[in-house]
């Protein structure tokens, strides 16, 4: 088996965790530690016992059932979007936001009807717990924010990372497959000052993993 062909089984494996057969395009930009075009890929796709496909799916053998819970999710997660909006349309407020994007399984439009919605806010510089206090409260009034300890979390905001402008670097012990996945497939809501720009040269790294992604 040559490296593209154990790449691209990786990066169904990958997706498979969280059922989400993937396009030849997405399976393109997320193919994990190797480079390769979409002609390579048809061609080893083709060679591969072990893929099947439906429609413009590629999953696993014996997977199609989760092309089924991919277009669920895929409907569920358009009422979450609408509520991500409403929420960052509101923290345009505070003036030391710079950028709400949504993280997770929404950014891939593939959450559960029982998710909740994840965002990552970058500050102003020196203006991190400021802005976190003054979100939580903004969230608090606008939507239901989840809490920790929270058993039932559908449709609650989940503010689960703040970042400073000037450290927009993931910290190197959680530099990983996971965290480069959530770095290339997070979705700004909005940004002000090219703030999403410089997250992503900050975090170049994450092309170790993702080789074929482009922002």
């Amino acid at each position: 088996m040559n490296k593209i062909q154990t790449a691209v089984l990786q990066t169904l494996a990958y997706a498979d965790v969280f059922d989400y057969p993937l396009t030849l395009e997405e399976l393109q930009k997320f193919l994990i530690g190797q480079r390769a075009d979409s002609q390579s890929l048809k061609k080893t796709l083709k060679a591969l016992e072990k893929v099947s496909s439906k429609g413009n799916y590629f999953f696993l053998r014996n997977k199609a059932k989760n092309i089924n819970q991919r277009e669920k999710r895929k409907k569920w997660s358009q009422k979450k979007w609408l509520l991500a909006q409403k929420v960052a349309s509101w923290l345009r407020i505070i003036p030391w936001i710079k950028m709400v994007a949504v993280t997770g399984n929404l950014a891939m439009d593939n959450a559960d009807r029982d998710d909740d919605i994840d965002l990552l806010i970058i500050t102003s510089e020196r203006r991190l717990w400021l802005t976190r206090l003054f979100t939580n409260f903004l969230v608090e009034i606008v939507a239901n924010r989840r809490r920790p300890g929270d058993k039932e979390v559908k449709d609650k905001i989940c503010l689960n990372m703040f970042l400073d402008e000037n450290h927009l670097r993931i910290p190197v012990k959680e530099q990983n497959l996971f965290t480069a996945h959530e770095v290339c497939q997070l979705k700004p809501l909005w940004v002000k000052d090219q703030i999403y720009q410089k997250f992503i040269q900050e975090n170049l790294w994450s092309r170790k993993f993702l080789p074929n992604w482009k922002a």
